[in-house]
């Protein structure tokens, strides 16, 4: 699959014909450049296929109107999103014995924004759609997301023994991904001045207390 991030920067040229699958994830593609250059509400079949370079009838030929773009774009961008997330709270124990557990999960998820801006703008955008179908989606990641980083936050704290005190580690880890989540859109939104660097220094106080 390209790039997308790329896609949205340099409008590569897509090969005239394609398999199915392949024109499928090329207007899946289009989806996602529209949702992050025009907003949600200019998703249509119209703009999608402009997007594209296609005419109408190819992108009715794999989908039947602007609401199944939609649903399909958010099915595929939800699995991208998890697999990041997935990535990202997966920390080595050599990493865990040397940094705070809870900095280094939450600089690593900041990481994703940086890496794939195209991405999380798009999934940001679907999270604040009136679509309720939307809202349930990206409110069942984000609890995928803090079950995971519950497991790891909750292996790190049985190696610290007993005598450490005791996490509430479900809490801790609904508290940063809520904290990345918003961290996330200054990083999106005005890089310049939110830097993932100033972030993760400035969450150090706020996750103090994982590292007790």
């Amino acid at each position: 699959m390209a790039d997308l991030d790329t896609d949205v920067q340099l409008r590569r040229p897509y090969a005239p014909r394609m398999g199915s699958e392949e024109r499928r994830e090329q207007l899946l593609d289009a989806v996602l450049r529209v949702i992050v250059e025009r907003g949600v509400h200019k998703v249509s079949i119209e703009s999608v296929a402009s997007e594209a370079g296609v005419t109408r009838p190819v992108v009715y030929k794999h989908f039947g109107d602007s609401a199944d773009l939609l649903n399909a774009s958010l099915r595929r961008e939800e699995a991208r999103a998890l697999a990041q997330c997935s990535a990202a709270v997966t920390v080595s124990e050599s990493v865990c014995g040397s940094s705070s557990i809870a900095l280094v999960v939450y600089g690593n998820l900041l990481q994703m924004f940086e890496d794939s801006p195209g991405l999380w703008r798009a999934v940001l955008q679907l999270a604040d759609s009136a679509t309720p179908a939307f809202r349930r989606t990206v409110e069942r990641g984000r609890e995928e997301a803090a079950t995971r980083l519950a497991e790891v936050l909750r292996a790190h704290a049985a190696d610290r023994g007993p005598e450490a005190d005791p996490l509430d580690v479900d809490v801790h880890a609904r508290m940063i991904v809520a904290l990345v989540i918003e961290s996330g859109r200054l990083l999106l939104s005005r890089p310049e001045e939110y830097t993932r660097e100033r972030l993760v220094a400035a969450a150090g106080s706020v996750v103090d207390k994982v590292t007790q």
